[in-house]
C-alpha cells in the first residue's frame, strides 16, 4: 500500500509571501528573541542602574564643590597668616592685650609702601581688621589710618605674648621686655579652621626713626 508517511520529528512550515515561519514542537522555545516579561525585567534593571549612576555622579559633584570651597577658604587663610607673619616678624614696640595689638612695622611688599607704619590688629563685628598709618617720631600729625578686612566670620579672637622669664602673658607693653613670641588665635564659623599661628619677632630691633 503506497502511503506517504510523515516524519514525526518534522513540523510543517508555513510559507508566506516574504518569509517562512517554522513551527516548533510543543515544549520547545524559540532559539532567538525575548519575551515581553524579559524585556520588562531588563528595562527595570537598566532604569535602576541609571538612577544609581546619576545619584553617584551628583554626589561626586557636590563633594567636589564642597572640597573646592574648602580649598579656596584655606588658601585665603594662608594668605592672611602670611601677612600677619611678615608684619609681626619685622615689628617692634609691641603694645597689646588679648583683644588688640599695636606695633611699629614695615608693610608687606604687596602693598608697595616703604617706610615704617603704626600697625594695629584687632577683631570687630565678626571681622579681623588690620589698619596702618605712617609712623612719625615726635608730635603726632593728624592722619586717618587705612583699614582693611583680613577675613570675616570671626567668632573668637585672642592674643598672647611670650615674655621671658614669665612665660605666656596676656599683656605686652612697649616699655617692658620685648615678647619673643606672639600667638594669634582666631575662631571662625562656616566650618573653617584657623591653623595655629605663633610668630617670633626679629631679635634686632627696627629703627623707629622717621
Amino acid at each position: 500500500m503506497a502511503h506517504r508517511q510523515l516524519d514525526q520529528k518534522r513540523v510543517p512550515s508555513i510559507k508566506t509571501g516574504r518569509q517562512t515561519v517554522s513551527g516548533t514542537k510543543p515544549g520547545e522555545r524559540a532559539s532567538s528573541g525575548f519575551t515581553l516579561l524579559e524585556l520588562l525585567i531588563a528595562t527595570t534593571i537598566l532604569g535602576l542602574m541609571l538612577v544609581a549612576l546619576t545619584g553617584g555622579v551628583r554626589f561626586a559633584g557636590q563633594a567636589w564643590d564642597t572640597q573646592q570651597r574648602r580649598s579656596n577658604l584655606s588658601g585665603d587663610l594662608d594668605a592672611v597668616q602670611n601677612v600677619l607673619r611678615q608684619l609681626i616678624t619685622s615689628g617692634s614696640t609691641f603694645d597689646g592685650n588679648e583683644s588688640a595689638l599695636r606695633f611699629v612695622s614695615a608693610l608687606p611688599l604687596a602693598l608697595a609702601r616703604g617706610g615704617l607704619y603704626d600697625v594695629e590688629l584687632r577683631a570687630s563685628g565678626g571681622r579681623l581688621l588690620f589698619s596702618w598709618k605712617p609712623h612719625f617720631k615726635g608730635p603726632m600729625l593728624t592722619h586717618a589710618p587705612t583699614e582693611i578686612e583680613l577675613t570675616k566670620g570671626v567668632t573668637g579672637f585672642a592674643l598672647s605674648y611670650y615674655i621671658p622669664p614669665h612665660g605666656w602673658q596676656r599683656v605686652a607693653k612697649s616699655d617692658m621686655a620685648r615678647p619673643t613670641l606672639v600667638r594669634v588665635n582666631v575662631q571662625l564659623g562656616e566650618g573653617r579652621t584657623w591653623p595655629p599661628l605663633v610668630v617670633a619677632p626679629m631679635i634686632a630691633s627696627l629703627s623707629t626713626g622717621n
